[in-house]
């Protein structure tokens, strides 16, 4: 029998009973979200040689920054969905608590920076200065140019990084990725039932793929259709304008496609504006599928993750595919994950 079962930890406080959870995470923002919402009292219980409890008004338990672990799951086989920080509480009927992921950090930091050259690896050391975030060792070694950031915030230096060099930016927990591609090896937090607040969270590499089966494990594929690359004709062109005022330009796609520009300012490396050409096309041009499907909790997965689909109707449709965002839902009446589905790996 498949049990739902949840382990929600909220600064010193665990909680194994909730009223409902959301949780939004995608490739294509680095902002995670989650939103918990429990009674507006609850019974604190305290553990001891004399265990004792008391009423209190939920929401003056908890407050802003306080670190936030979301665990889901059957039978106690719990998944790591959130980690990140209480951003704001609403003390209402019920107590919804909203949380960000590792972003949140960002957003307090300001940062004044001037660099007429800087690596891509050492502005971002520089912006998680100070914070519990993680560098990926997979962001790609990049220079940019003419890199000038006055009162900005972390966070708004990520949009910099997405807007002006078409770079992927993401944050799998507290790691965080910028760069032309994807993480390749995506991990997960390693479940220990009752893992005390103060003990560290431990990470493993998720091997696993999710096994999507049509009719089956998936409950509803309506808005899940097929695409293929051939059936787009897209050439993209990157542009850097030197110090000269000379175009230095990059190609990828068809050479007589639709044609799309992007302007990229801050490298002139003629690698780097190929690969940021590359990039902006696969958002165009690709073998997969776009649109969601709606499952059970498990399979589990996340953004970046592996799933196989398979479908007995449609066989030439059946493959490995990137999932490219997740809506978690979970409460009394059940659990369900809205998985996006994109780029055939």
């Amino acid at each position: 029998m498949f049990i739902l079962k949840c382990e929600i930890k909220i600064g010193s406080y665990t909680f194994y009973s909730v009223k409902e959870v959301k949780v939004k995470r995608s490739l294509h923002s680095y902002v995670d979200t989650a939103t918990i919402t429990i009674p507006a009292s609850a019974v604190l219980r305290y553990t001891g040689k004399l265990p004792t409890k008391s009423v209190v008004n939920s929401a003056d338990q908890f407050a802003e920054g306080d670190k936030v672990e979301i665990w889901l799951g059957y039978d106690d086989a719990n998944k790591l969905e959130f980690e990140g920080f209480v951003k704001r509480i609403n003390a209402a009927t019920p107590c919804v608590i909203e949380c960000e992921g590792y972003s949140w950090q960002l957003q307090q930091k300001g940062v004044l920076d001037s660099n007429k050259n800087i690596a891509l690896k050492k502005l971002l050391t520089r912006i998680t200065s100070g914070t519990d975030i993680v560098l990926s060792t997979e962001i790609p070694e990049l220079n940019l140019n003419q890199a000038y950031f006055s009162g900005m915030t972390g966070t708004d230096i990520l949009d910099w990084l997405k807007k002006n060099l078409y770079l992927n930016v993401y944050f799998e927990g507290k790691l965080l990725y910028a760069g032309f591609d994807f993480i390749k090896t995506p991990k997960t937090g390693k479940y220990v039932r009752g893992r005390k607040a103060g003990d560290a969270l431990t990470y493993e590499v998720m091997n696993d793929i999710a096994d999507y089966q049509i009719g089956y494990t998936v409950i509803k594929d309506d808005e899940l259709k097929f695409r293929k690359a051939s059936d787009a004709h897209v050439l993209v062109k990157a542009i850097y304008m030197d110090k000269k005022n000379k175009p230095i330009t990059a190609e990828a796609g068809d050479k007589n496609g639709a044609e799309t520009t992007i302007h990229v300012s801050h490298f002139e490396d003629q690698d780097a504006l190929k690969k940021a050409a590359e990039n902006k096309l696969r958002t165009l041009k690709y073998d997969g599928y776009e649109g969601k499907l709606v499952a059970f909790l498990q399979p589990y997965t996340f953004p970046g993750c592996k799933a196989a689909i398979s479908d007995t109707k449609f066989p030439a449709r059946n493959g490995t595919y990137r999932i490219e965002s997740t809506e978690v839902t979970f409460g009394p009446s059940g659990g369900r994950r809205l998985a996006e589905i994109g780029l055939k790996m």
